[in-house]
């Protein structure tokens, strides 16, 4: 795709005066209706009581979403949106980096973040975010995303104005929502992650133990051991996180979906010797989609995906009760050349085979800073409040109800057989203290 194609776009440093005139001037509002045609291109707007409205004129399809003034800057965000142009699919990065060059200046700038893949629909997809640019006591941050088909391809982007914190959470969050709705085809369905009457096969939680290194805020590496799981739906769902709060793994997916994806047994199948699994990820809250294809086998109850051991994790039986002392802790510490710090937690929670529990926990944090030759620092903890009450074991759920009658829900599970000297609740180990 040349630059040519991109012309009505704006040229250099004309598109960011534009951007910035924008953000000076301010246009006046529009109410908006969603869903939207622009040239055949279908989106679903924000709601209007968000605070987006229409703005500006010409071959871009924008809105505007103006912030409360923080520290004398006015924040305000942009969505711009091209009609649909045609092009053949090969072309989408070179399509991508025509498009950013509308702004040169963020075009010098790293890639921070990029996700790349395919839609529920089928085109492909890429997502690149950039930080930081200033002109004019403004500082610029820019999502840009490409969606494309066979024969044509469309862009989104997002531009965010003195925009950080929640405020650039939340408008951020509105325009993943938007680029989720496009459509190319009016044919096309909304996102979903809906199985095909291939896929599903499986069923029940299974796990494998990660362990490695990862760094930490403080410039150190902190070194992890994780017993990650993944869900199996028969229909064909997956997820890598235990449903929270009593939810279907289908509700959970709807809530969470970049925990979850669809996956299809091929080459064999589940009650084959050796196959492969079809496991197509959403990997972004773009949409984006990564198909993976897995080498894959069962052993007995357990499965083998990527050479790699996932023992089945059996649930809990209704009423079942656990006797002793689990222990969750967590520690991290680092220095630079500047500064120190390091963090501390400790939650403790005690089972009786009577159904009662206790909790308690507590957490501190210290850090330090030299600058000029002066330094400085800060150190503080707390102690969670006690809790006491029933609780109850169900699946691979666990209620915990205190003295006021409230609930708590927690997903949990033991990732050894038959022992239960480490459960996972909430995502996080729990070992138990034998008293040595």
């Amino acid at each position: 795709m040349g630059s040519a194609q991109f012309h009505w776009i704006g040229r250099g440093r004309l598109a960011l005066g534009v951007i910035l005139s924008l953000f000076f001037l301010v246009p006046c509002s529009q109410a908006l209706a969603a869903p939207a045609e622009i040239g055949g291109l279908t989106v679903t707007l924000p709601d209007a009581a968000t605070g987006w409205r229409k703005a500006g004129k010409g071959n871009l399809f924008m809105l505007q979403k103006d912030f409360p003034e923080t520290e004398d800057k006015r924040g305000n965000a942009l969505i711009q949106i091209t009609k649909p142009l045609p092009a053949a699919r090969s072309s989408l990065q070179a399509g991508m980096k025509t498009f950013v060059a509308t702004l040169p200046d963020m075009a010098k700038e790293d890639i921070l973040v990029k996700h790349y893949g395919v839609t529920v629909n089928g085109y492909d997809i890429r997502v690149e975010e950039r930080c930081c640019v200033h002109q004019k006591n403004v500082s610029i941050s820019q999502i840009v995303v490409g969606v494309a088909g066979d024969r044509q391809q469309a862009y989104l982007q997002l531009v965010l104005l003195n925009v950080n914190g929640d405020r650039s959470r939340s408008a951020e969050a509105d325009f993943a929502t938007l680029v989720r709705s496009v459509k190319l085809d009016p044919s096309d369905k909304d996102f979903d992650l809906v199985p095909a009457s291939e896929d599903g096969g499986l069923d029940g939680v299974f796990t494998r133990l990660d362990t490695g290194l990862r760094p930490n805020v403080f410039g150190g590496m902190d070194f992890y051991s994780d017993s990650t799981i993944t869900t199996f739906d028969p229909k064909g769902l997956f997820s890598t996180e235990l449903p929270k709060g009593g939810r279907s793994i289908t509700e959970h997916c709807k809530e969470t979906p970049t925990d979850c994806g669809l996956y299809t047994l091929t080459g064999g199948g589940f009650f084959s010797s050796a196959g492969s699994i079809e496991m197509r990820s959403v990997t972004s809250a773009y949409g984006t989609i990564e198909i993976e294809t897995k080498t894959f086998s069962k052993k007995g109850e357990d499965l083998v995906i990527a050479d790699a051991d996932h023992r089945a994790v059996p649930p809990f039986d209704e009423g079942t009760t656990l006797d002793g002392e689990w222990v969750s802790t967590f520690a991290s510490s680092g220095m630079t050349a500047t500064s120190s710090g390091s963090v501390a937690s400790s939650h403790t929670l005690r089972l009786h085979r009577n159904g009662t529990f206790e909790r308690a926990g507590w957490s501190g944090a210290s850090m330090t800073n030299e600058i000029g030759g002066s330094q400085s620092g800060v150190t503080t903890s707390s102690n969670r409040p006690g809790a006491s009450g029933r609780y109850k074991l169900s699946g691979y759920r666990l209620d915990l109800t205190d003295v006021s009658g409230k609930t708590e829900t927690m997903s949990i599970f033991e990732p050894d057989k038959g022992s239960d000297g480490l459960l996972v609740i909430n995502g996080n180990n729990y070992l138990k203290d034998d008293g040595k």
